[in-house]
């Protein structure tokens, strides 16, 4: 069983004290409690009778804690003895030193919102999704404007972002070079959008839990989708713009007039996918192709207008077997950046181009490459083409989408009712 005394030391320390502690002994080997105090002199304490002598100026208080002390070793010693089979004096010791307080660990800061965004536009960098980097990008940085690159998701509460909507709709539109022109309905929602999918990715990745989630439900951002008004040209309209004539100051824009219509008479083709059009997809009479937007393989018949147009470009060799001539000076396509970044800057080309046409036509309105799209749904729906055979040339995966989108375009029924009523 060990045992424990109260000693002094036998040599003075720096400051020529003698420090005064407990010894702990086990087997032999000592162990040793020393807590700051220290006498003048070895003279000081009585060792027999275990004390420090009445000379010392704090005797009796430092007898007292010397007692205490040793009276819990000897506690210690006793649980060790009923407790464990094998102990040291230096656990005895181990036990009875004061545990030194220990700091709070730092609160771990809250994630940064820049941080998420930029692995983000990161990701969609590598991807190659050029269009959806600078797009998002132009967005996340308009809310820079407003929160700071150091906003932290916390911060981002249904307020916060009711201020930022306010921001936005009274801000003006970067893409307007004169006036104050504000952000449209939808493109405030673009911005909300933006802001959703960073928060759900921080959410994904265990960085905020859902008490601090301000999107959905009760009290909280809901996001909601506004209908826009989707004209296209009707089927005089396009006539117009199939037989004009380019005189020889306006040739720059004959083949961005092919390409819409090869848009349109392919069931709306997406420009992206016109652009991509290759020798190769034509096939027994048929038009092969994939869309690249959600991957959906299909075909459909080649119409004369359509054979007539591609004609004109079979001799011109194109690079990489493209029909049209807008991605000729691409290296290659392979590189999916490269070439989303070229799509999108001829995509604003062609767009440029059709109002210039459209204003050669006298027609007003707008003809930009997703137009061609809505030409052909309003032409369906005036011919009444049923929504499933519509959902297998847009290439929609559901029906729902089809007659939702069908939706912008019908208003025979409507026109109709108006008619029966005011008939009188």
């Amino acid at each position: 069983m060990a045992t424990a005394k109260i000693v002094t030391w036998s040599r003075a320390d720096k400051n020529a004290q003698f420090p005064i502690g407990i010894k702990v002994s086990q087997n032999g080997i000592p162990a040793y409690l020393f807590e700051g105090n220290a006498l003048a002199s070895r003279d000081l304490w009585d060792a027999t009778k275990q004390q420090v002598k009445k000379s010392h100026p704090h005797h009796m208080r430092l007898t007292n804690f010397l007692i205490k002390r040793l009276a819990e070793i000897n506690e210690k010693i006793l649980e060790f003895e009923t407790d464990r089979k094998r102990y040291s004096a230096e656990d005895v010791v181990n036990a009875i030193k004061p545990k030194p307080i220990q700091e709070p660990p730092p609160a771990p800061k809250p994630p940064l919102f820049k941080d998420v965004a930029d692995n983000y536009l990161q990701e969609q960098k590598g991807l190659g999704n050029y269009d959806v980097w600078k797009s998002d990008r132009s967005k996340l940085k308009r809310f820079y404007e407003f929160a700071g690159e150091d906003v932290t998701f916390p911060k981002i509460t249904v307020e916060y972002l009711r201020r930022y909507t306010l921001f936005l709709r009274t801000g003006r539109n970067l893409n307007r070079k004169e006036g104050h022109t504000p952000l449209s309905d939808r493109t405030v929602t673009n911005h909300l959008l933006v802001i959703r999918t960073m928060y759900n990715r921080a959410k994904t990745a265990g960085l905020v839990g859902n008490k601090t989630y301000p999107f959905g439900g009760k009290e909280k951002i809901i996001i909601k989708f506004g209908k826009t008004e989707k004209i296209g040209l009707n089927g005089d309209e396009i006539n117009q713009l199939k037989q004009y004539q380019f005189s020889a100051q306006h040739t720059h824009l004959h083949d961005s007039r092919n390409i819409w219509l090869v848009c349109f008479y392919f069931a709306g083709m997406r420009i992206t996918d016109a652009l991509l059009l290759k020798w190769s997809d034509f096939q027994n009479g048929r038009f092969y192709y994939t869309m690249s937007k959600n991957g959906e393989p299909g075909s459909l018949p080649i119409p004369p207008v359509v054979s007539a147009i591609i004609e004109e470009y079979k001799t011109a060799g194109h690079a990489h077997d493209l029909v049209f001539p807008f991605l000729k000076n691409l290296d290659g396509l392979d590189n999916r950046y490269m070439v989303r970044r070229r799509i999108n800057s001829v995509t604003r080309l062609i767009g440029e181009h059709m109002g210039l046409i459209m204003g050669l036509l006298k027609i007003n309105k707008n003809a930009s490459p997703h137009k061609a799209r809505h030409a052909f749904a309003q032409r369906a729906e005036e011919k009444e083409i049923h929504p499933k055979v519509l959902q297998k040339m847009y290439r929609h995966e559901s029906i729902t989408t089809t007659m939702q989108y069908q939706s912008n375009f019908s208003h025979k029924k409507a026109d109709e009712a108006l008619e029966a009523v005011i008939d009188f």
